[in-house]
């Protein structure tokens, strides 16, 4: 068996146990909301002590770190075995660089007062910012490449 299946089937069982204790913590952390009367779960004291909170918390992001040394090594095993295959992964990377790159000279920073009372920075800003418009301009070419692919299917090469 390759290990990229096995990989594959790792990931899996981590994501199903990962959504099992998903819905057990939330569970455990809106009994916590109640009892301290907060509607959001950033409310919550620091020092709560829930017995099945925090060790929960803890290995779900053993999980997370578990799938993603397993994401980067089944793709970088990957990239090894096919060279054509790391030439138009570094294109994509060096494209999408180029996409933010872009994105962070079009954006503006400017300090935002948030609903809570705190302030976004202008750093912070221009990174949302920048955010955004990478989203844009991905989303504009993913469209654009499925319309260009419909039209080729309709004249029928």
């Amino acid at each position: 068996m390759k290990i990229s299946k096995i990989l594959s089937y790792v990931v899996l069982g981590l994501g199903i146990l990962g959504a099992i204790l998903w819905y057990v913590m939330s569970s455990s952390i809106s009994t916590l909301m109640d009892q301290n009367g907060v509607s959001e779960a950033r409310e919550l004291p620091f020092d709560i002590a829930e017995p099945t909170v925090s060790p929960l918390y803890f290995l779900t992001l053993i999980i997370f770190v578990i799938a993603i040394v397993a994401t980067l090594i089944a793709v970088f095993s990957t990239l090894a075995k096919n060279p054509a295959g790391l030439k138009n992964a570094a294109i994509g990377i060096i494209a999408f660089l180029i996409i933010l790159g872009v994105g962070y000279v079009l954006a503006d920073g400017v300090e935002t007062p948030l609903k809570d009372g705190e302030v976004l920075s202008a750093s912070g800003s221009k990174w949302v910012g920048t955010g955004l418009y990478a989203f844009y301009v991905l989303a504009a070419v993913a469209v654009g490449l499925m319309f260009l692919s419909g039209i080729k299917k309709l004249i029928g090469k």
